[in-house]
């Protein structure tokens, strides 16, 4: 298994349809003691269901990792918020998840994230609250700044004179996404942790 986990962190459901489409779930079960293995091959059976219904997009699962991660997590996406509800509310998700509660401690921990929140979410921190939004632009303008301006210099060096404006657009888009998605988000989230995530001692004083 990948990662593991069937909980998310519910968010209004209206404020995911305005914020885009996209949607990402991830959801902790701790394994009661000794039901891991049972516990595994429901949260496989989960999965396996998953891939079939409408905007399924990927999942990802991880095991136990003491001390920071005590139980499966499972962090999978959709293309759209109503296409997560199809699945969450049809009878497959129903019965296996049911499955999963019987081995798992106590509730699941569930968190749904979508647009730019996906970007600056750490594994090690994904049960806490997104960061503010406001933090959220400011770093992402960090690093989408020299990213359009690099790409946007190069991409037209590169290709040849006569390229439409258009296929520049796309390439330099395509580049500074994938650029952002991969590796500058996870970089920047590791330098501005601490500005991201204030402790609550920080944010009153």
């Amino acid at each position: 298994m990948k990662n593991a986990s069937d909980a998310a962190r519910s968010s209004d459901p209206a404020s995911l349809e305005r914020d885009g489409p996209a949607v990402t779930k991830i959801v902790d079960r701790i394994p009661l003691a000794g039901r891991e293995r049972e516990l595994e091959h429901a949260i496989k059976a989960l999965i396996a269901a998953a891939l079939h219904y409408p905007g399924h997009m990927g999942v990802t699962v991880s095991r136990p990792a003491l001390p920071y991660q005590p139980g499966f997590r499972l962090v999978y996406r959709f293309d759209t918020c109503e296409h997560l509800k199809a699945w969450e509310q049809s009878s497959d998700y129903a019965e296996l998840s049911a499955e999963a509660n019987r081995h798992t401690q106590g509730e699941p921990q569930r968190q749904t994230f979508s647009g730019l929140e996906v970007w600056f979410t750490h594994p090690a921190h994904a049960s806490q609250a997104a960061p503010p939004r406001e933090r959220i632009a400011v770093v992402t303008w960090l690093g989408i700044f020299p990213l359009v301006y690099a790409f946007s210099t190069l991409i037209p060096r590169l290709l040849p004179e006569d390229t439409p404006s258009i296929v520049n657009v796309v390439v330099v888009t395509m580049l500074v996404v994938l650029m952002m998605t991969y590796a500058v988000a996870p970089l920047l989230t590791k330098l501005f942790a601490k500005w991201l995530r204030p402790t609550r001692h920080a944010r009153d004083g």
